[in-house]
């Protein structure tokens, strides 16, 4: 009897090992470092409102404070679904830049109705390593006008929220220049 015990805990204990369920929704991300010293930021327009701040928990299981990371630098706020097909379509681009931009300008990504099983299986599809969270009872969507994703918001070093893009946005690495970070030379 007690063989078979022993061997029906070791077998429920392997299939709980090899189902991967858990494992399946697990993302990691790096936050940047300090900013170089070679890069200057824009000032916002004095026009420009204060972004909505917020908490984020994002994928990993940690929490952002978006505030505390815009007061470093320029936060640009990806708003997505995993199910969003013109967000899937804009997301290589919006990589890229997060990868070419990643010193000196924090990206976030921002899902509402998403699962974190399918919100996580997109960052994994799309090789997105910049942080990515969910907004399960939508109110950072609401705050920001987000109706329907994709929408792109740009949110100067300090807090003010410079630029959003319904639909997502073509020529963001454009617009990183105009608005947020000058030009290297």
């Amino acid at each position: 009897m007690r063989r078979v015990l022993t061997g029906l805990v070791v077998a429920v204990l392997a299939l709980a090992g090899c189902s991967g369920s858990s494992d399946d929704a697990a993302v990691s991300f790096d936050l940047p470092g300090d900013v170089p010293d070679d890069v200057t930021f824009i000032e916002a327009p004095s026009t420009a409102p204060p972004a909505p701040s917020f908490e984020l928990e994002l994928l990993d299981g940690s929490t952002l404070d978006l505030a505390e990371q815009w007061e470093q630098r320029p936060v640009v706020l990806v708003f997505f679904e995993s199910f969003c097909e013109l967000c899937a379509q804009q997301q290589a681009d919006v990589t890229a830049l997060s990868e070419e931009y990643r010193d000196a300008v924090l990206f976030v990504g921002v899902a509402s109705a998403s699962s974190a099983e399918d919100a996580a299986e997109y960052v994994r599809e799309h090789d997105i390593a910049y942080p990515v969270g969910l907004d399960p009872d939508g109110e950072t969507f609401r705050r920001y006008g987000v109706d329907e994703p994709p929408l792109v918001a740009l949110v100067a070093r300090g807090g003010q929220l410079v630029r959003g893009w319904p639909g997502g946005v073509a020529d963001l690495g454009s617009q990183l220049t105009e608005f947020v970070v000058e030009p290297r030379s």
